[in-house]
């Protein structure tokens, strides 16, 4: 038909996948040309992704992310879940400050290759700016693979034909580079820690745990994470009062940050392969023995949180944001801001062993997993670590005499 401004519309009824009549119009200044485009019109609809009663082409993506993590908050309720209630914390988050500012209000039918690649060069370009805190390389890659799940979902939905984000190329990430603590920095923070202690003693204030130097002994004599040294209750402790036996901690669980719920025992560690028991060095066996009450019980914490004076926190663990928070105060008074983290006593401990006894014994102590279909399915689990406590006593008896003579040298020993 002729329309009043002399164009041509051609118009048809088209019956969709799912059964339903839409009516497909396409105006174009010639018949011949309106037809071509009534044909493309109908070949689009008969091509698109048909949805469902979740979710539509026509959906923003915005809504497809907002199911997403409804959807991954019940999964990481599941027993052994495919992500734990703090992944799916950290995943909203990307969502929310990357993804849906730039691409929230996007239609999922118009989400193409093109669309994803430009998103991702614009973040690369974020972390290229004068100003940029951050390189946003790794950001980068880990918000695009939260866009790649909600998309994944979104075409399970039938909400689209094909997921856009497996055809985009990403930034490499840089490869890591940890640095471990020498012996002379090794001595430098067991120092700071003990002297921050000991300044507190008498202060106005609440009363001091006393625990930061026997928490960074069991770091330096473990390897462990931090929220597994935090969640070690007195029952997975052996300290071997006697002769005759090993001193070990079994590592059973850890403490993990959970949004609106704050910091909670997980009541099972990282990985399975973190389930694991360690042999203790002397050093941190004598750390311990300090800290022990006399008759714990076997759910009392190793490192209690201070206790307030209405009663609160009794029989709570101290957490591991706190211990950041304290390590920062004690080095920052010894002058020593930056020395270390407790991730980054994990670093020694991994290079210590990994020198000494070789990559897989590291890996074993650290409690990462064995990698591929041999490791995962035919690898029996390592229930005890390997012994290395010899290789981190003689490191840290190592800094204990370079402690000692460092604080014996004098300028005039020097010259003579």
């Amino acid at each position: 038909m002729t329309t009043p401004a002399g164009t041509v519309k051609a118009r048809t009824r088209l019956r969709l996948r799912n059964g339903e009549l839409e009516v497909v119009t396409y105006t174009a200044v010639t018949t011949e040309l309106a037809e071509r485009g009534l044909q493309g019109e109908i070949d689009k609809r008969l091509n698109a992704a048909p949805g469902s009663a979740d979710l539509g082409p026509r959906d923003p993506l915005a809504k497809a992310a907002r199911q997403w993590v409804e959807q991954a908050r019940i999964e990481s309720q599941w027993p052994d879940p495919p992500l734990r209630p703090q992944t799916v914390d950290e995943y909203e988050d990307l969502l929310r400050l990357y993804v849906i500012p730039a691409l929230g209000k996007h239609r999922l039918d118009t989400i193409t290759p093109p669309v994803v690649q430009g998103w991702v060069n614009s973040m690369v370009a974020r972390g290229q700016k004068p100003d940029a805190k951050h390189r946003m390389l790794v950001t980068t890659v880990r918000a695009h693979s939260v866009l790649h799940q909600v998309l994944e979902r979104a075409v399970n939905l039938h909400a689209m034909l094909d997921n856009p984000a497996s055809h985009t190329r990403l930034p490499r990430q840089p490869k890591p580079n940890p640095v471990a603590l020498t012996i002379e920095g090794t001595w430098r923070l067991r120092r700071a820690v003990r002297e921050w202690e000991t300044s507190r003693i008498g202060r106005p204030g609440p009363r001091p745990t006393g625990n930061l130097p026997a928490i960074i002994d069991v770091c330096l004599g473990t390897g462990l994470r931090i929220g597994e040294v935090m969640a070690l209750r007195w029952g997975q402790v052996n300290l071997a009062l006697d002769d005759e036996g090993i001193a070990t901690i079994a590592v059973r669980t850890t403490l993990v940050d959970v949004k609106g719920q704050g910091t909670v025992d997980q009541g099972d560690t990282k990985t399975t392969a973190s389930r694991r028991a360690i042999i203790l060095p002397r050093f941190v066996v004598e750390a311990l023995t300090r800290l022990r009450p006399p008759n714990p019980a076997n759910h009392d914490p190793v490192f209690p949180s201070r206790t307030f004076k209405d009663g609160r926190n009794v029989g709570e663990p101290q957490t591991p944001a706190n211990v950041r928070r304290t390590l920062r105060s004690a080095l920052e008074m010894a002058e020593l801001t930056g020395l270390a983290h407790p991730h980054k006593l994990r670093h020694t401990v991994a290079t210590l062993v990994q020198r000494d006894r070789g990559l897989e014994a590291a890996a074993a102590l650290l409690g990462h997993q064995l990698r591929g279909v041999t490791g995962h399915n035919y690898v029996e689990r390592i229930s005890v670590a390997p012994d290395v406590s010899d290789v981190l006593q003689v490191f840290i008896e190592a800094s204990e005499a370079a402690e000692r003579a460092a604080l014996e040298w004098t300028p005039d020993r020097a010259e003579t």
